[in-house]
């Protein structure tokens, strides 16, 4: 038996296309952080398993919506990713005979419609289907991770990524990470000074706009590179602000 988890907050212009695309499944869990908009109707069309929770962080989000599953295997995927056909296939043929307790899937990320195939973006390995009784998501606000201590390997067909339609939504969502990310820094009561902002953010720039070759992505390899500067920028400059604040 297969459960996919999803967690969501105000994604009504996204959640069909995903749960379209996991409708296959034995079982889909959805967590929803009491949306604004209609992604509870949304969701409701492919599944009754819809659970409303305060959001506390990425990581504890998810291994709630684990506790709700009943499947053998886990699939976590977002609300602005898609399996395709093809994916579909291979996880099926790998459930018939695992050789893992987890499996990493390469993902295929979109900027407007656009592949963006550098700056980091491809192939980018992520750990989303799992044995239940082997794996959990890491304890983290932001960037958690599925933690799986037994053997894993990965599946070759990859996960359609589309986590930004536009430059505008790129900005809203850099400036809701640096926040989450802020959080974190303050908490591990990590250095901020305003000389690490420059240097962090001015090295997230080149590692992505040259070292991963996001000069190949044209303009929007731009945009990207930028996005991150800022959003390492903002994170650091909002450790400093929640320090004084706090101080």
């Amino acid at each position: 038996m297969l459960s996919v988890v999803i967690i969501t907050l105000n994604e009504e212009a996204k959640i069909r296309d995903c749960l379209e695309s996991v409708k296959w499944a034995d079982e889909i869990i959805v967590v929803d952080s009491y949306s604004q908009d209609k992604t509870v109707e949304a969701a409701g069309e492919y599944t009754s398993k819809i659970h409303q929770r305060k959001f506390t962080g990425f990581g504890e989000q998810k291994n709630f919506a684990l506790s709700k599953a009943e499947g053998d295997w886990i699939l976590s995927i977002d609300a602005d990713e898609r399996v395709t056909p093809e994916l579909q296939e291979e996880i099926e043929k790998t459930l018939d005979n695992p050789e893992a307790c987890g499996y990493y899937v390469p993902r295929k990320s979109y900027f407007a419609n656009k592949w963006i195939k550098h700056c980091g973006w491809w192939p980018d390995y992520v750990l989303r289907l799992f044995r239940r009784d082997s794996g959990h998501f890491s304890d983290r606000l932001v960037h958690e991770a599925v933690v799986v201590d037994e053997p894993t390997t990965k599946l070759n067909n990859p996960l359609e990524h589309h986590p930004y339609s536009s430059v505008s939504e790129l900005i809203k969502k850099a400036d809701e990470y640096s926040a989450l990310g802020a959080q974190v820094m303050t908490a591990k009561d990590k250095n901020c000074s305003c000389c690490s902002a420059l240097s962090h953010s001015t090295l997230a720039f080149v590692k992505t706009y040259f070292l991963k070759m996001g000069i190949l992505d044209g303009w929007m390899g731009l945009v990207i590179a930028y996005s991150n500067a800022a959003g390492v920028f903002y994170r650091y400059m909002k450790c400093i602000e929640i320090k004084e604040r706090e101080g």
